[in-house]
């Protein structure tokens, strides 16, 4: 009797399995790391220049924003937004998923931080039985200060409910993006985003993460723009007249805008050749490959975030 086919279900289940805990981390390094990440600094930003008034204790991966119902109406959104995010990446990476996998995979992202503190929990009550219990201590009055108030439940309850509903509900559009037999990227190469295969984005992370910074500032840019000009626009603007001392109301409003708009615009003409160099769509040498990968992936990001204010 042949019994050399006895094991494959078995090997291809498994195989299966590690492939969807790949595409899991990847789908949660992105969504938290990158882009939830980028918003967060942002916004850290925008508080540093005073414009959110948190002060400087204020710390975006707390679970609520200070006492300000429309900060923590913001959050919420955040939430949901990098939630989406999740979603749609593990979606678009998956190609199927079954819906008990899409709730128990959107389960374990959402709730993975407080996983991992009852992991550590566990592991220093175990091991350093002292330091566990000032631990357990300090948890349990964070935990009571958070739930001390109906308003703060009101608020956690509505975060990680946007978080949840939104990873679910948006896993399925990533799915029938890559199924359409209209969209042609990635259907070469299972496990690939944009035609990257999915590990590169464990270290693209930081180049993304930088980069979406001087993006997130364009839209800040654009938006403080127009109000401005909205604010002080008067009918004989257009014909150059100054505001007193300030100036044109036209000179006010764009400021650095097209400083920004430019280093933006450099920002994704780098972003895709990084792309087309980890894609194999450039066919280089593979030492220029690794020299352009490391000047843009790495030492340029740097740079950036080190001598200039475009990542605040």
């Amino acid at each position: 009797m042949d019994t050399s086919n006895i094991l494959k279900p078995s090997a291809i289940t498994s195989k299966s399995k590690i492939k969807s805990i790949m595409h899991f981390l990847a789908a949660a390094t992105l969504a938290d790391w990158v882009f939830g990440n980028s918003i967060y600094v942002y916004i850290t930003t925008l508080n540093h220049r005073g414009i959110l008034g948190l002060g400087p204790e204020f710390n975006p991966n707390d679970i609520l924003w200070g006492d300000s119902v429309w900060l923590n109406i913001l959050h919420v959104f955040v939430m949901a937004f990098t939630g989406g995010v999740f979603g749609i990446i593990l979606g678009y990476l998956s190609r199927s998923l079954s819906l008990s996998s899409r709730i128990s995979l959107t389960t374990l992202y959402v709730f993975i931080r407080y996983i991992l503190l009852i992991g550590m929990s566990v592991i220093l009550d175990t091991f350093f039985p002292s330091y566990g219990s000032t631990f357990n201590e300090e948890m349990g009055v964070g935990l009571y200060v958070l739930f001390s108030s109906p308003l703060n439940i009101a608020f956690i309850v509505l975060g990680y409910s946007g978080m949840f509903a939104s990873a679910i509900i948006s896993m399925k559009y990533g799915m029938e993006i890559i199924n359409n037999p209209l969209y042609v990227i990635d259907k070469s190469r299972n496990g690939t985003l944009l035609d990257i295969k999915w590990y590169h984005y464990f270290w693209l992370f930081f180049p993304i993460g930088v980069y979406s910074q001087v993006l997130l500032n364009l839209i800040y840019k654009v938006g403080h723009t127009l109000l401005t000009l909205l604010l002080n626009f008067k009918w004989y603007t257009i014909f150059g007249a100054s505001e007193g001392d300030e100036g044109n109301a036209l000179d006010i409003a764009w400021q650095n805008l097209l400083f920004v708009a430019i280093m933006a615009g450099i920002v994704i003409y780098l972003l895709d050749i990084l792309r087309k160099v980890l894609s194999g769509d450039l066919k280089y040498h593979w030492s220029i490959k690794l020299a352009i990968s490391l000047s843009i992936g790495v030492i340029l990001p740097f740079l950036i975030a080190w001598y200039t204010s475009l990542t605040g």
